[in-house]
Order: C-alpha cells, then sequence, then structure tokens
C-alpha cells in the first residue's frame, strides 16, 4: 500500500507540474500549483506538518499575487482537530470530499474493452484540444474562455514533452465525453473525466474509460491511478478500481 501511494503522488505530481504556469514547493510535502486563467488552484499537502499556518500564507501569498481563488486538499487522516482548528480560524472552511483510487492493470481483462456502435469513435486528439475540451467545459459547468484556458495549459504540457494523451468519444461526430491520461514512472493515471450534461448515465464515459484502459496496459504500466468524487465511486470501483485513501478540500476565496 506504501507502495502504491508513493506511485500515486508521484503521478500526480507529474500531472499536475506539468499543466500548471507556476509551482511553488512549500516544504514538508506540500506544494501550490497555479493555472492561470482557471479554476484549478490548489496547495496539496501530503505530509504531516507543524507549520500548517506558515504553509497555509506562503501559499495565500503564491495565489493572491494573481488574485487567484484556490482550494486546499489534504488526506483526511492528517486532519487532526488541531489542523482542522488552523484551518477554520485561518478562514478555510471544509468544501468537500474526494477518494484517491488505484487499479492493477495486470488485472484488467481484454474482456473488459468496450464495443462499439456505428455512431460511435474513439479518437486520440492531443492536436484538436478545442475539441477535446468541449465536454469538460459542460460537464463541469464552465465557460468557453475557461476551458481556452485549459486547453492552453495543456498545449503548453505538451510542447514542454509532457507525456499526456488526450482522448475523446465521439457520437455522430461530435465529442460528448473526454479524459487526459498521463504516464510516468511505470504508471498512468486519468484526470478530466467527463461527458456532456444530457449524455451523462448513459454509460459513454465507462466505455471511453474501458478503452483508454485497454490501450495503457498496451504500453506497459502496472497500475493506474485517478481521484474520484463520492459520486464517481460506483463507476470507477465497477472498472476495477480501489480506494487508497480519502482527501478533505478546503476552500477560500482570494482577497480580491
Amino acid at each position: 500500500m506504501i507502495d502504491l501511494i508513493r506511485l500515486y503522488r508521484q503521478g500526480e505530481d507529474y500531472f499536475f507540474r506539468g499543466i500548471s504556469s507556476k509551482c511553488l514547493d512549500l516544504g514538508h510535502g506540500a506544494t501550490a500549483y497555479k493555472i492561470n486563467g482557471t479554476e484549478l488552484n490548489f496547495i496539496y499537502i501530503t505530509k504531516s506538518v507543524n507549520d500548517l499556518d506558515k504553509i497555509l500564507i506562503q501559499g495565500r501569498t503564491f495565489f493572491d499575487q494573481d488574485n487567484l481563488n484556490f482550494e486546499i486538499i489534504i488526506p483526511q487522516e492528517l486532519c487532526t482537530t488541531q489542523r482542522t482548528g488552523i484551518l477554520n480560524l485561518m478562514g478555510y472552511p471544509k468544501k468537500t470530499e474526494t477518494v484517491s483510487m488505484a487499479m492493477n492493470l495486470e488485472r484488467f481483462l481484454s474482456v473488459h474493452t468496450a464495443s462499439f456502435d456505428d455512431e460511435i469513435t474513439v479518437k486520440e486528439n492531443d492536436g484538436h484540444l478545442n475539441a477535446w475540451v468541449m465536454p469538460l467545459i459542460g460537464a463541469f459547468e464552465s465557460t468557453f474562455e475557461i476551458g481556452s484556458l485549459y486547453a492552453a495549459a495543456h498545449e503548453n504540457a505538451l510542447k514542454k514533452n509532457i507525456n499526456l494523451r488526450h482522448f475523446s468519444l465521439y457520437k455522430q461526430d461530435n465529442p460528448i465525453a473526454s479524459l487526459t491520461l498521463s504516464q510516468s514512472n511505470g504508471s498512468v493515471r486519468m484526470d478530466d473525466v467527463s461527458t456532456l450534461p444530457d449524455f451523462q448515465g448513459k454509460g459513454y464515459a465507462t466505455r471511453l474509460m474501458r478503452y483508454v484502459l485497454a490501450e495503457a496496459k498496451k504500453r506497459g504500466p502496472h497500475h493506474c491511478f485517478l481521484e474520484s468524487t463520492h459520486s464517481g465511486l460506483p463507476v470507477y470501483q465497477k472498472l476495477g478500481f480501489r480506494s487508497l485513501f480519502k482527501n478533505n478540500i478546503y476552500s477560500r476565496q482570494s482577497s480580491v
């Protein structure tokens, strides 16, 4: 389990550092990731810290330089009463929870791969990120402007040779579901799993993930990781993902 968590952390940092415009290592296993122009800005604390207040002040200064909203993500096992008290005192109420998950790709069987009808195709969209991002905009109730900036962050990552692959599922030539696959240190990670609202609950994202998992397995990685909301757990568990640990997410609005 410890090795899996270590691999998870490495893949997580590889992905977010790759698409970030700026990062700040705050020490003690804490890192701030900034993706300018988007709503994805956060501090991830991965180890037990004694100076949580100092880390929060450093992080706040980092994000306030660009007047950005941000979140703080901490594994639940590290959220002691004392640390929760510090977070609340400094104006960071708990927003939600997520679950970090892992799958052993060696156990992902070929019978799990997706089958498609004539109306459904999957495309690798590294060269067409404007199409890839459309399901994300709809699923996360974002705007075209923010989506375009997020796509630009991924384009910049590709130019830096960050190992990202972007997949979209098309129905009648329209992208309705998308995800990102990153690969590092012998493992892969899924992010940005999304489906347009009108097509949600019909299994399209699951079919896309099955296709991508089969593709990923061909390249030899042993594990796939992702972070899920509680509502997404049944889908991922059915695919074969298992929980590693839970996270608390705390939010704070910028001062401007």
